[in-house]
C-alpha cells in the first residue's frame, strides 16, 4: 500500500455523522481518532461514497477520496479502507498503524459472540443504551452454558448497566444478580444493591445484604463511597445518577432524591428521543 502524505488542518463546515453512534466529525484528525478507537462499530457499509465525498469536499483531501472510491468494488474488508485513511496523514505513526492492523487481525479471528460483545460494549460506551441492550439480548439468546462464566457474567453485568440507564430497574436488578452469580465480581453485586436501594425499603436492602453473607456495615460502606464521589455533572450516566439517588434515599434526603429523579427522568426522555433518531 502506497502512503499518501497529506496534512489537513481544515475544519469541515458540515460535519460527517456516524449514524450508529451519532458522533459528529469535523476534521481529518477527528476521523482518524474515531476510526482508531471504534473498529468494532465501523462496518463496510458505513464506508460509502457519502463519507468519501465528504473527505473530498469538506476536508479537501481529493487524492485520498479518489483512492477510496477506486477501492469500493475491489476490497473485501473494511480494514483496508480504514488503514488507507489512517495512512493518508501523520496523525498516527506507522508503528501505531501497524498496531491497529494487528488488532484488526485479532478482531477478525474472534468468534461471533466475542465480536458481538465488543460491538455491544462500544454502543454502551457511547450511551446508545437501547442498541446495546438489543445486542446483549441477542448474545444471551444465542450463547450456551459452556461459555466461560466470567465472560458470560460480564455480558449480564453490561446488560444490567444498559437496563439501569434505560430505567428498566427490575431487569437491571435481575441481570446484576445473575452477573454476580457467574463472574463473582463485587461490582456486579454492588450494582444489584444500588437497584434494590432504589426499588425497596432499607429493611429489604439489609436483608439482601445479609443473604449474600456480607457484614451489616456493608451498606454504610457503599453509601459512604457514593457520598464521597463527585457531584452531578453533565457527563454522568443515568446509572451514576441513580447511585446518587439511592444515597439520598438511604439518608432520607427526599428533597434531593426527588430533584435528582426528576433530572434523571428528563435525561431519559432526551436520551430516548436522541436514540430513536
Amino acid at each position: 500500500m502506497s502512503k499518501i502524505i497529506l496534512c489537513s488542518n481544515k475544519v469541515a463546515e458540515t460535519p460527517f455523522t456516524f449514524l450508529n453512534t451519532k458522533v459528529e466529525i469535523y476534521t481529518y484528525e477527528e476521523l482518524c481518532f474515531y476510526i482508531y478507537n471504534n473498529t468494532m462499530l465501523i462496518s463496510k457499509s458505513s464506508l460509502s461514497e457519502k463519507l468519501f465525498n465528504w473527505i473530498r469536499v469538506e476536508l479537501g483531501m481529493e487524492e485520498l477520496a479518489d483512492k477510496l472510491l477506486g477501492m469500493l468494488n475491489k476490497t473485501t474488508y473494511a480494514q483496508d479502507f480504514l488503514i488507507e485513511i489512517l495512512s493518508a496523514g501523520d496523525y498516527y505513526t506507522l508503528e501505531e498503524i501497524k498496531t491497529y492492523a494487528e488488532a484488526w487481525q485479532k478482531y477478525r479471528k474472534l468468534d461471533k459472540i466475542q465480536r458481538a460483545k465488543l460491538k455491544a460494549d462500544g454502543y454502551l460506551a457511547y450511551r446508545r443504551y437501547i442498541k446495546a441492550a438489543t445486542f446483549y439480548d441477542d448474545i444471551l439468546d444465542e450463547v450456551d452454558d459452556t461459555r466461560d462464566p466470567v465472560f458470560l457474567g460480564n455480558i449480564y453485568h453490561n446488560r444490567a448497566v444498559a437496563a439501569s440507564n434505560n430505567m428498566d430497574l427490575e431487569d437491571a436488578k435481575k441481570f446484576f444478580l445473575k452477573a454476580y452469580e457467574l463472574n463473582e465480581n463485587p461490582e456486579s453485586l454492588k450494582g444489584y444493591f444500588y437497584i434494590v436501594a432504589l426499588t425497596s425499603d432499607t429493611s429489604t436492602l439489609r436483608s439482601e445484604i445479609r443473604y449474600q453473607g456480607l457484614p451489616d456495615d456493608y451498606l454504610e460502606e457503599i453509601m459512604h463511597e457514593i457520598g464521597e464521589s463527585k457531584d452531578d455533572v453533565r457527563e454522568m450516566t443515568i446509572f451514576a445518577m441513580l447511585q446518587r439517588a439511592a444515597y439520598n434515599k438511604m439518608n432520607k434526603d427526599m428533597t434531593d432524591y426527588d430533584k435528582r429523579m426528576d433530572i434523571i427522568l428528563s435525561e431519559i426522555k432526551d436520551d430516548f428521543r436522541e436514540q430513536a433518531i
